[in-house]
């Protein structure tokens, strides 16, 4: 039964147990795990062997190695098996790194969170962004922080829901906005916007009364993303789900040059609502029959300390949204 009484003084992590429970006694045991020892397994995993880990500490191997027989003593498992090809971590090995990138972060965090109290330096955040999003989500949180949060320094990853979503449980990113439905026990989420399919047509272009059948937008001739992007794949399962063979006149990159192209009479397109610039002249958009929408969300890990500045950056994203959502009513 292990009981820690947790006194932690920033240098070394000190766990109190009970060790052995005999007669109605409980003798106490005493054990001390020390945060350079994570470190030093971390080094070794990120380096590659211990000699690698060595230079990237800058102390000598026999330091190395003995901060990891500690730590596998304290644990009682082996952690690192060596081998020709280097250090490669053990079952155990990979869930103690788990933790100690957890501790590491935590760590980072509470240090940015004193330091932006003390108004000694920023804080940094990091989220994520499906990429259809991206394009108009990106520039208004920027300049929303620039405004309200000058401090806080941004790494922003874009990607597809699933990798976002593994990214926030692994405590790579601190928060993502990603595609419902979310179905991750691990995962608390926001909804934050429906963000449907529409045509997008040139205003010249007559139309039936919406929702307009698909393939009646697609006759006009399709100006899309090439095969393979997240965009494509979407239209072309829609299709697929209608029995349609969607005929494309036009297969290009970038949401913002595929709106020009249909300002300029080149064919109709299908975007993501929120994805078409709310400035560009000579297009409408139309909602189209039988396409199932979707919303977007925030997530984070349930388990999960957001610092200060990841909860700027979350408070900012909320405010885009909800006034990209005011615009549209």
């Amino acid at each position: 039964m292990i009981c820690p009484t947790g006194s932690f003084d920033g240098s070394h992590l000190e766990m109190r147990y009970l060790s052995r429970v005999s007669a109605g006694r409980a003798d106490i045991g005493r054990a001390t795990m020390e945060l350079r020892h994570l470190d030093t397994l971390l080094t070794i995993a990120e380096e590659g062997s211990f000699t690698a880990a060595a230079d990237a500490l800058a102390t000598v191997q026999s330091n190395v190695s003995e901060h990891v027989r500690q730590l596998e003593e304290e644990l009682q498992a082996q952690l690192v098996i060596r081998g020709r090809r280097g250090a490669q971590p053990t079952e155990f090995g990979n869930v103690v790194l788990e933790r100690a990138r957890r501790i590491r972060r935590e760590l980072d965090a509470m240090r940015t969170d004193v330091r932006m109290l003390q108004g000694l330096e920023a804080g940094s955040s990091a989220f994520g962004i499906v990429g259809t999003a991206s394009r108009w989500v990106v520039p208004d949180v920027v300049a929303d922080l620039r405004d309200r949060a000058p401090g806080v320094r941004l790494r922003i990853n874009e990607g597809a829901t699933p990798r976002l979503i593994a990214d926030v449980i692994a405590g790579e990113l601190a928060q993502a906005i990603v595609t419902e439905p979310v179905n991750n026990p691990r995962c608390v989420v926001e909804p934050l916007l429906r963000d449907a399919l529409v045509g997008v047509v040139p205003s010249a272009v007559s139309l039936p009364a919406e929702p307009v059948p698909l393939d009646v937008v697609a006759a006009v001739g399709l100006v899309l993303p090439p095969v393979g992007n997240p965009l494509r794949q979407e239209v072309d399962a829609a299709a697929r789900n209608q029995g349609l063979t969607i005929d494309v006149r036009v297969e290009i990159e970038g949401i913002r040059l595929i709106a020009d192209l249909v300002a300029a009479g080149a064919g109709a397109s299908i975007l993501r609502e929120t994805a078409v610039p709310p400035e560009l002249q000579g297009v409408k958009t139309v909602r189209i029959a039988n396409i199932p929408q979707r919303r977007l969300a925030l997530v984070n890990a349930r388990d999960a300390h957001l610092s200060f500045a990841d909860r700027a950056v979350r408070e900012s994203l909320v405010r885009v949204f909800r006034r990209r959502a005011e615009h549209r009513v």
